[in-house]
């Protein structure tokens, strides 16, 4: 009996030393951008019974899979939605406890069988730590589409009917295009961004949570706008053409190309616009302490104009450890203005007039930044050296003759006419090291330090004309000329840290400005010299709720410096009672954001929402007065500037969600709700505070033969300001497209609110004494026809380094004279 029971445990012990459990693991990634490929499924069958799964599971947030399975031939499928099923053999055996197959890569799939396509959608949007992508490839609008229309439909994001661009209710962001900020777009964004093709865009991302690696600037947070450059050996590119019935013109070509270790993407658009007649009446109330009196003032203007926008980067691959890049971009642009006004005052100043103005502004940018990036043998181990010039000329000229001039409280004579040439530019240097290391899979940190230096200055030439002698006389008692010199230099310190389905991310970052600015008028040349130095934290972290769930929470410090529009003396005077000038006594603002985020997006169904606070002690606001001083000039004229002045305090509430109940039909919509209160710092008295909202929402049908219809629509409720208040408005779009010659091209026509000829908005404006309404009505019916033509094949990816230099720091005018609102306002 004890022999047999021996024997039985040695033949247990064999068995169980034959049947041990191996460990299998490995990570699914896309071949073409070898990015990883979260949430996949995996089937593992005998070889025996291929047809008959033994064991499924997914891979997690990272695309690593790991799983036991004792000695014996497997076939192991991997399916991710929209790539193409794979099957690898394993052979398992008693002499390895552990077996990692390494990178198992997907490529895209789509194929077609006679008139039944069948095809499969990636993920629309997908969750990281600190940012949510938009994959443009996968919404089917894009072919001929433009990267503003494509924005409307971005997660957080919102865009008017004024192409005015907001993220989470916010104006003050950020615009970059493949990880690079640029006057480019900053300084005039819509115009830009609808020059652009949205078939030459791959991803948009939304980085609610800069971390300390990027500069302390852009309270809303930061759009990345990514370029397709997917790209094997060989060619690929597309040109296209649209006209409009406002008389707008447009072309734009794209071109990517690999050979060896060289690679080019490159894009470019023109745009010419000849905008209808816009109307507006403003009315303006003054009473005490102000000297009764009411003003009426009613235009009418018509614009036209254009511009030329590139981008070129070349790539040098040398060997898998080096990387070069080399970025080209110009964007320039003309816009000229023709307005009629006729003037009213009574009560305590008199007087009428007509004034016929006539108004050029020239905006334009240009850079050049080239990019190294060393790898090492430690994989995601990487060390970056960036270099970025950038020059950004920015003029502006007008002339006015005043006509009808009756009673004699107008401070200018009949017939007396006046001219403002501004020319205002600025150039900027950027040297920038960055180093990340991971430390194991978990663990990964990152450093850098950064130096730039900015020179802005404006020059202004005002003159009147003599009639006498019939020559344009300098007026010196309105210079005001400005130099601005800028020195920043910052480091910071990043860590990650991911523990299964949590993540989190920390970081530092320090800044030391040292500035210099000399304002001059004909009386006195004024040099303020200051400098400071900023500590700004940030965190986020997320956690992964289940296979297409996320939770996010994040908070960061934020810094808004003002650029040349928010800093330039220059007075636009254009209408003599209403004029508008920038302060070069302006301080950064500095603003405490925090912000709760909730994800879940499946192949059908996308769904994310966004709870956010801010608040702002310093918050630079548009301040505007009525002149009752005379050492400030005429009396009665209305001033509009920025100061120093806002306390800002935000609750914000953002939704998106997408359907897609089949393949033929798909539905979004985007938008949300904000509670705002602002008080100024200096006048009690001076203080808004109310609910704005805002909604885009779009159906998209796609038919059989390549045909698709889409109807898209904006709703905009009041929004305001420190002083202003405007009123709601909406506004929508029918859109039809067809896809010919093997879908190479694409021929779309848009007609945007073709039952609304004009929209009508309101906006009032409160201060100390007065009040007033301005009721503007500007063209919208218009239908846009636009053509698409691509070439060549796309497979995978022309390389670009993965740091390289990010300037945001700097809130941006949206290139008129001073004063006006840009595209870095009020929050």
């Amino acid at each position: 009996m004890k022999k047999y029971l021996l024997g039985l445990f040695f033949v247990l012990l064999t068995t169980a030393g034959y049947s041990q459990s191996i460990e299998v693991k490995g990570r699914l990634v896309d071949d073409s951008a070898g990015d990883a490929l979260p949430y996949a499924t995996i089937s593992v069958a005998n070889q025996e019974r291929p047809q008959v799964a033994i064991k499924k599971l997914a891979t997690d947030d990272r695309g690593r899979f790991s799983t036991t399975l004792e000695a014996g031939s497997y076939l192991i499928t991997f399916q991710f939605v929209g790539m193409s099923n794979l099957t690898e053999e394993l052979a398992l055996d008693n002499s390895k406890k552990s077996v990692d197959m390494g990178d198992i890569k997907l490529s895209e799939h789509a194929t077609e069988l006679d008139e039944v396509r069948v095809t499969a959608q990636r993920p629309l949007v997908k969750v990281e730590i600190d940012k949510l992508t938009y994959n443009a490839k996968e919404d089917p609008e894009s072919a001929t589409s433009n990267v503003l229309d494509l924005l409307r439909k971005v997660p957080l994001v919102t865009v008017d009917g004024e192409d005015n661009i907001q993220l989470k209710g916010s104006s003050s962001f950020k615009i970059y295009m493949n990880g690079k900020p640029s006057n480019l777009i900053s300084t005039n964004p819509s115009q830009v961004l609808k020059s652009m093709p949205a078939n030459s865009i791959k991803d948009v991302e939304v980085i609610t949570d800069p971390g300390a690696r990027y500069d302390a600037e852009g309270i809303g947070g930061i759009i990345n706008i990514i370029t397709d450059k997917r790209l094997d050996e060989g060619y690929s590119g597309s040109v296209g053409a649209n006209a409009d019935t406002f008389g707008g013109l447009g072309a734009n070509a794209f071109l990517t190309l690999k050979y060896g270790k060289v690679g080019f993407t490159g894009n470019g658009s023109y745009f010419y616009h000849d905008m209808p007649t816009s109307y507006s009446r403003t009315t303006r109330e003054e009473f005490s302490p102000n000297p009764v009196n009411s003003l009426t003032q009613e235009s009418e203007s018509i614009m036209n104009g254009g511009g030329l926008f590139y981008n070129a980067m070349l790539s040098y691959e040398p060997d898998t450890l080096n990387l070069f890049n080399i970025n080209i971009g110009h964007f320039g642009g003309e816009f000229s203005s023709e307005n009629d006004l006729h003037a009213q005052s009574v009560g305590a100043r008199n007087f009428k007039y007509l004034s016929q103005s006539s108004t050029t502004n020239e905006m334009g940018s240009f850079n050049i930044s080239t990019d190294y990036q060393r790898n090492f043998k430690k994989k995601g181990e990487m060390l970056t050296a960036s270099y970025r010039f950038e020059r950004n000329p920015n003029d502006g000229e007008y002339e006015t003759l005043y006509d009808d001039v009756e009673g004699n409280d107008f401070w200018y004579a009949n017939g007396y006419r006046m001219r403002s040439i501004n020319d205002a530019s600025g150039i900027e240097h950027t040297g920038q090291i960055d180093y990340v290391n991971p430390i194991g899979e978990r663990h990964n940190i990152e450093v850098g330090v950064k130096y730039i230096f900015r020179d802005n200055q404006s020059r202004a030439d005002n003159r009147y004309l003599d009639t006498g002698t019939d020559t344009w006389i300098e007026d010196l008692s309105r210079k005001n000329d400005l130099d601005h010199t800028q020195h920043i230099a910052s480091g910071y310190a990043g860590y990650t840290l991911k523990m299964g389905k949590t993540g989190i991310k920390v970081g530092v970052r320090g800044e030391h400005t040292e500035q210099d600015v000399r304002f001059m008028t004909s009386q006195q040349d004024t040099v303020i010299h200051s400098h400071f130095f900023d500590m700004v934290p940030s965190m986020a972290v997320s956690h992964q709720l289940g296979m297409t769930q996320s939770l996010r929470w994040g908070y960061n410090m934020r810094i808004s410096r003002p650029g040349i529009w928010y800093l330039n003396p220059y007075v636009n005077d254009v209408n003599p009672t209403f004029i508008s000038y920038g302060n070069p006594d302006l301080d950064a603002e500095h603003s405490h954001n925090f912000n709760v985020n909730y994800g879940s997006f499946g192949q059908k169904v996308n769904l994310n929402v966004a709870l956010s606070y801010s608040y702002t002690n310093n918050a630079i606001s548009p301040y505007i007065f009525v002149n009752t001083n005379e050492e400030l000039g005429e009396l009665g004229v209305t001033h509009s500037t920025y100061k120093n002045i806002g306390k800002n305090h935000r609750v914000g509430l953002d939704g998106f969600f997408s359907w897609t109940p089949t393949p033929i039909l798909r539905m979004n919509l985007n938008g949300g709700l904000n509670y705002s209160d602002i008080q100024s710092t200096e006048n009690s008295q001076l203080k808004n505070s109310g609910f704005s909202g805002r909604a885009f929402g779009g159906v998209t049908l796609t038919l059989p033969k390549d045909f698709r219809l889409s109807v898209n629509g904006g709703l905009f409720t009041s929004n305001l300001n420190l002083q202003t208040t405007q009123s709601a408005f909406y506004f929508y779009s029918f859109t039809a497209m067809k896809s010919l010659l093997k879908k190479k091209l694409d021929i779309s026509l848009n007609a945007s609110s073709p039952f609304q000829q004009y929209r009508s908005m309101t906006v009032k404006t409160h201060g100390e004494g007065f009040q007033q309404e301005n009721r503007m009505k500007n063209p919208m019916r218009n239908v846009r026809l636009s053509l698409t033509y691509r070439f060549g094949d796309l497979k995978s990816s022309v390389k670009r380094v993965q740091r390289t230099i990010t300037n945001e720091d700097l809130m941006q005018g949206e290139g008129g004279q001073g004063g006006g609102m840009g595209q870095g306002g009020e929050m």
